[in-house]
């Protein structure tokens, strides 16, 4: 589990700052760049809808995780509009929360005492 949290301190880091870079270099109109490179129909777009298909099994997991409920749902929601943005923080907290227990980490409120 501790390598799993380092893992998650390191790529939340990576993440925001390559964000940082890509916003001050080429701005802030990703969706733009995004339907670009899916529109394309190249490597790139093979990478991206691969990438969304990963989003949504994420954000369905996160969702079933919390319960099903307004904030369940607005937490999916984040984990596919901001990535791993949203999703190493929330893996890390759960895992925190969880006490060092997978069980407790990947069942969340389904998880029983």
């Amino acid at each position: 589990m501790k390598t799993l949290k380092m893992l998650l301190i390191v790529s939340t880091i990576a993440i925001y700052a390559i964000t940082a870079l890509a916003s001050l270099t080429q701005g802030l109109n990703w969706p733009a760049v995004a339907i670009a490179d899916l529109l394309a129909l190249g490597w790139r777009s093979q990478f991206d809808i691969d990438f969304l298909i990963h989003l949504f099994l994420l954000a369905t997991w996160v969702t079933w995780r919390e319960g099903a409920g307004p904030r369940a749902y607005f937490f999916g929601f984040l984990s596919i509009i901001m990535g791993g943005m949203f999703s190493f923080p929330y893996i890390l907290f759960a895992a925190y929360k969880s006490g060092g227990e997978s069980k407790a980490l990947l069942l969340g409120v389904h998880a029983r005492p």
